[in-house]
């Protein structure tokens, strides 16, 4: 059996549930660049059909604009950790495997420590990466929420080889991010056609929450050892 030497855990909806934040980060950058703020419904049916991408920034805006305004913007008001993430982090850190948090939010990496430990998980996190950290470090994203050149740069950092690292998210840009990079990658909290996505992209599987991730990740690498 492989044994896990690092794991990457994306933020948003992965470690925190973070799904009113999403929808009121994505209504301020409407706001800013001139746009209506999305009713409730319509946001969760986009989310759902994975056509925000396209559909959340305002006519005649420039989504790459758009995305990287709401990126900066996206902040945790009413988030709380998601089912299993205090019981993940303790199995995961028990066994001596290295934490990592890796967010698409552009925000300094202190701004993610200080709500981590808000929620009394920082104890569990080993380090912070954000697309801040990105520019701080002179890296490169080939598109929008690119993550490959970090998880590169960790795999290096720590001298792990890919087969030994694993990532964990809820999108899909993840899940290409931790191919591109040689690493595998578990869904998170994904439904509907998200999931399906995320199998299209080399998704190992896909759980509901941290606590099956637990399950899934004994079941696909054996029993984690020290």
């Amino acid at each position: 059996m492989v044994k896990i030497k690092l794991v990457i855990l994306d933020y948003d909806l992965t470690l925190i549930d973070t799904f009113i934040d999403f929808y009121d980060a994505i209504n301020r950058a409407r706001m800013i660049l001139g746009g209506k703020p999305l009713d409730y419904d319509e946001f969760v049916e986009m989310f759902n059909n994975d056509s925000l991408s396209y559909k959340a920034p305002p006519s005649n805006t420039d989504p790459v604009r758009f995305w990287k305004l709401f990126r900066k913007i996206y902040e945790t008001k009413y988030g709380i950790p998601v089912k299993g993430a205090h019981r993940f982090l303790s199995w995961i850190k028990m066994y001596g495997i290295k934490v990592v948090v890796m967010t698409g939010r552009e925000v300094h990496p202190d701004k993610i420590w200080f709500e981590l430990a808000r929620f009394d998980l920082d104890w569990g996190i080993d380090e912070v990466y954000t697309m801040y950290s990105l520019k701080l470090l002179g890296g490169s994203e080939e598109y929008l929420f690119d993550k490959s050149w970090m998880i590169k740069l960790l795999l290096e950092k720590h001298s792990v080889e890919p087969h030994k690292a694993l990532m964990l998210g809820d999108y899909w840009l993840d899940a290409e991010s931790s191919s591109r990079a040689g690493i595998k990658f578990i869904g998170v909290s994904a439904k509907g056609l998200r999931k399906q996505k995320l199998l299209e992209k080399g998704a190992l599987t896909v759980v509901d929450d941290l606590e099956e991730a637990l399950y899934s990740i004994y079941k696909l690498f054996g029993p984690l050892s020290m």
